[in-house]
């Protein structure tokens, strides 16, 4: 029950830093929002598992869904015109100044990332 209050006030947060942003921009914090709180409920869940054998299915989806997360952040910053060796102190208050030659990566980036939420609801129990 805990975990399901600190998910939705992270959705409710980003989602009220971001009124002034971008679609696209905003899709990207959505879906970052919704993964991370789909990745905490299922490291917490299949922790001992996946301990004991990361190659289990649960495991690996979760790990993928990692990969996903991090490619996520990486074409957000691509899009937001950030430097990835000098990001912003604070990305969730930090300006976002589209560049349009990244915005089909964060496109595939949102698609995937969406694609992982639901693996990662399949395997929630």
């Amino acid at each position: 029950m805990a975990m399901k209050r600190v998910t939705l006030s992270l959705i409710l947060t980003l989602t009220l830093i971001c009124v002034a942003c971008t679609p696209l921009e905003q899709s990207a914090r959505n879906t970052a929002a919704a993964l991370q709180g789909a990745l905490t409920a299922a490291q917490a869940q299949y922790l001992t598992q996946c301990t004991a054998n990361p190659k289990a299915t649960p495991c690996t989806i979760i790990n993928q869904a990692i990969a996903g997360q991090n490619a996520l952040v990486t074409a957000t910053e691509a899009y937001c015109g950030w430097s990835e060796t000098a990001p912003p102190a604070n990305p969730t208050s930090a300006t976002c100044t589209p560049v349009k030659s990244a915005t089909a990566g964060l496109q595939a980036a949102i698609n995937n990332a969406t694609l992982f939420v639901s693996e990662l609801k399949g395997i929630i129990q």
